[in-house]
């Protein structure tokens, strides 16, 4: 009996989630389209493109999410647009610990903390914002 409804709960659980979606950091290339689709939808971008992207919840359903693009650093979270244009941040720093952390520092304005699971990408994301922060 025990077995029968963990694996409901399992399958109405994952039944939820966004199966063309890895989790993880992903680049632009790996984007599935609904992601593509959510963030049009919610006008999260301006004219800028996505170089990498990390959806923070486990149903990977883009209600939290982490988005670097050429122009800014985004933290999208349940309708909440926060974003941090990269040629305003003053620090980047990070921390591991149960999580991966990176703090973000603007010139002006409050820190962003971007939390990202173990082993799904956090040193991908981390790389990339320092690439693009340096161009």
């Amino acid at each position: 009996m025990k077995k029968i409804l963990l694996t409901l709960t399992l399958l109405i659980f994952l039944a939820g989630c966004d199966i063309e979606n890895p989790g993880g950091v992903l680049t632009n290339n790996q984007l599935p389209t609904s992601v593509i689709e959510f963030i049009d939808e919610k006008n999260i971008l301006d004219d800028e493109y996505i170089i990498a992207y990390y959806d923070a919840t486990i149903s990977l359903d883009n209600s939290e999410s982490a988005i670097l693009t050429n122009k800014n650093v985004i933290y999208y979270k349940n309708g909440r647009i926060i974003k941090i244009p990269l040629n305003e941040i003053q620090r980047i720093e990070n921390e591991k610990g149960f999580f991966f952390y990176i703090y973000i520092t603007p010139i002006n304005g409050p820190l962003m903390t971007i939390e990202i699971a173990h082993f799904t990408g956090g040193d991908l994301f981390l790389d990339l914002l320092r690439k693009e922060v340096k161009r």
